[in-house]
Order: C-alpha cells, then sequence, then structure tokens
C-alpha cells in the first residue's frame, strides 16, 4: 500500500463529523382509529384522543367493525367505522375539536367508499361551528361527472376533481395552508415513502380554499368505510450534528510520523 493513501485512510478512521436529518416532528390534534367492539353505533362513543366531545348520534348513524382497513406503508390498529345499510338513506355522524385556523393543519384517513355519488354523499366535511357552515368537504355529490374524489369549498360548492375512484381503497391526506390560504389533497392506494415536507404533486389543489373548523362531519351511504382519522401537524426536527471526537495522543503521535515519513520519502532520504 503507498504511505500516502496509507495516511489519508488512518485520518479518516479518526477525525470525522456528520449531520443526521431527525424524522419530521408530528403532533396529533385529534386521532380516532376506531377501536371498539364490532357492531356498534358510532353515537356517544369517545375513544381516540384530543377530541372535544364524543361522536354525536344521527338519525342514522355510522356502525363500528372490529377489523381495521390496512393500507401499504401506513400503520393502522383498532377497528374501521362502516355504512352498511342501504344506498338510499344517508348516515350522519360527527366530532368535535379545537379549533383550526392558522399555520398549516393535516387531515388524514383511510377511505372506501361505493360507486355512487350525490345526495350530498359521500362525503367527510369539516364544518365551522361558530359560524354554522361547511368549510369545506372531501368525496364527491354526483357532480364530478364520475365517482371520484374530489374537493369542496364552503356551503359545499364543488371543487376540483381527481382521477380516483371513491370505490378503490385510498388514504387521503389534506394540507391547510392559512397562510398560504391553499388546500391540497392526495389521494393514495400505497404511502410508502410518503413526506410531509417534501410531498409528490397534489391529486387536487383548492387555492384560495382554508377555512377554520373544529368539526368532522362522516356523511355517507351505504357502502362506506372510514379509518385511521388523524388531524395533525408537521415541523421539520432541526439536524443533529455529531460531534468531531478528540483524538489521543497515541493517534496524533502516529498520524505525526506517518507525515513525517512521507516528507523523507520524497526528499529521497528513506524509501518504503
Amino acid at each position: 500500500m503507498r504511505l500516502a493513501t496509507l495516511i489519508i485512510k488512518v485520518a479518516a478512521t479518526m477525525c470525522f463529523a456528520m449531520s443526521v436529518h431527525a424524522a419530521p416532528v408530528i403532533t396529533t390534534i385529534a386521532e380516532e382509529p376506531f377501536a371498539y367492539a364490532g357492531g356498534v353505533s358510532i353515537g356517544g362513543l369517545n375513544g381516540g384522543s384530543g377530541w372535544s366531545a364524543a361522536w354525536t348520534a344521527g338519525a342514522r348513524q355510522h356502525r363500528t367493525n372490529a377489523t381495521s382497513l390496512t393500507l401499504l406503508g401506513l400503520s393502522s390498529s383498532g377497528g374501521k367505522l362502516v355504512d352498511n345499510g342501504n344506498a338510499v338513506n344517508v348516515s350522519v355522524n360527527a366530532r368535535t375539536l379545537p379549533m383550526q385556523s392558522s399555520g398549516v393543519v393535516f387531515v388524514q384517513f383511510l377511505a372506501q367508499f361505493g360507486t355512487q355519488s350525490g345526495l350530498g354523499t359521500p362525503q367527510i366535511r369539516l364544518f365551522n361551528s361558530v359560524t354554522g357552515s361547511n368549510a369545506a368537504a372531501v368525496g364527491n355529490n354526483g357532480r364530478c361527472g364520475s365517482p371520484v374524489f374530489a374537493l369542496f369549498g364552503p356551503d359545499l360548492v364543488t371543487g376540483p376533481c381527481s382521477a380516483v375512484a371513491l370505490s378503490s381503497l385510498n388514504v387521503i391526506v389534506l394540507r391547510i395552508d392559512y397562510t398560504a390560504t391553499s388546500t391540497s389533497m392526495w389521494v393514495l392506494p400505497d404511502f410508502s415513502g410518503f413526506d410531509y415536507l417534501n410531498p409528490p404533486t397534489p391529486s387536487a389543489v383548492y387555492a384560495g380554499l382554508a377555512v377554520p373548523f373544529d368539526t368532522v362531519q362522516v356523511v355517507t351511504r351505504a357502502p362506506a368505510l372510514l379509518d385511521e382519522l388523524r388531524i395533525f401537524t408537521v415541523a421539520a426536527a432541526p439536524a443533529q450534528p455529531t460531534p468531531v471526537p478528540f483524538m489521543s495522543w497515541t493517534a496524533l503521535i502516529l498520524l505525526s510520523g506517518l507525515v513525517g515519513l512521507l516528507g523523507w520519502r520524497r526528499a529521497g532520504i528513506f524509501r518504503a
């Protein structure tokens, strides 16, 4: 081995520094994994965390199922919410949380609906109890020309439509930016590698939409499945620097000797 190469390798193994970028910091505002016994009406149930009250009871309610929905790249637990009634009657349940009105807020859930849309369904609505109006919604109401996932603005005005069918199992991610006044939606059959801070191109973007909400409403007709409902914020974690280790006196003497030998060799005093 050449002496210069040896010196470089010794120095590299004794002195180094690097920065490790940690995973984004996710702060949960409210979450509902639907971890209940199966076959129970959702009204009055109070599982999950971060909510201001239990699920409200509508005239026709959703029910629980003990088996969770699963999607590649997304952890799931508990059970799921189901509408297993009929395709005519509408089921409505809602749950309140602290008012969301600033920064960037994410709303995320797993959903699989039927092939039909209309009668204001199927929709996951974000409601503002102070103004008494629907702030926004995800789903459809028969106005996209086909049963695909779409975004809706205040008072359920139809916004941009995606190309993803309601009947397929997907994770839906909403990014509500109150600073830029914009809402982006991702509808994904595979969640592997999704980066909240550097996401791929959205399935739909509703420019000018970022309305405060403090209630999540589930409005569907059968069939409908919902799971892993979460509202949260995401922040970038600071890089974690690894300190440069100090070399011992022995290492310093060894490195100095090697440098000296290299100098002698170049001067023709010592041949390696």
